[in-house]
């Protein structure tokens, strides 16, 4: 049996990933549009030799910055939860993280009092996805793998806590729970 469950962003995290795209590309703008201004001979200034060699690489490393953080925060992120006989896999772009079924000691809903105060430890939340460590008072430190802060399911193996968002809790349960050692 291979079964795959998506992980959709919630409104709020569109929302969130929409301001983080517009403060990422910010600096770059700013930037540029500086640049493009003191190169005006109407703005009444010219710039010593050394800043038009310096502006540019210091526009390039913005933009690369920004780029880089876009671009890694997205392959990190989760796309979904695939399910076999062996394995519980998270489904990233960049390094897919691997659970084996046999490992694992508990799996339920997680109640969203559970959730309530979660502090980020590392990671990245609110751009693309919530995912890395985290810790709660009730939960303790845990891995959160999703798109959204509720209707969640977790899943304690014998090295970690895994917190999942699958788009169908129920659904995901449902399946996993055979699959499960006794």
């Amino acid at each position: 049996m291979q079964k795959y469950y998506k992980a959709t962003m919630d409104r709020l995290l569109r929302i969130t990933t929409r301001v983080v795209w517009a403060l990422l590309l910010l600096p770059p703008v700013a930037l540029g549009t500086v640049y493009l201004v003191s190169k005006d001979s109407l703005a009444g200034f010219t710039n010593p030799p050394a800043t038009d060699a310096v502006f540019p690489l210091v526009l390039a490393g913005a933009v690369l910055l920004s780029a880089g953080i876009a671009y890694f925060t997205r392959k990190l992120a989760p796309r979904g939860f695939a399910v076999n006989d062996m394995e519980l896999v998270i489904d990233r772009e960049m390094r897919p993280i691997t659970i084996p079924l046999a490992s694992v000691t508990e799996l339920r809903r997680v109640d969203d009092a559970e959730m309530k105060g979660a502090l980020r430890l590392m990671g990245a939340s609110g751009f693309y996805a919530h995912y890395g460590w985290f810790w709660t008072k009730k939960l303790g430190k845990f891995r959160l793998y999703s798109c959204r802060f509720k209707d969640l399911v977790l899943v304690r193996s014998e090295k970690d806590v895994y917190v999942l968002g699958p788009d169908s809790p129920e659904e995901f349960l449902a399946d996993l729970r055979p699959l499960l050692r006794r």
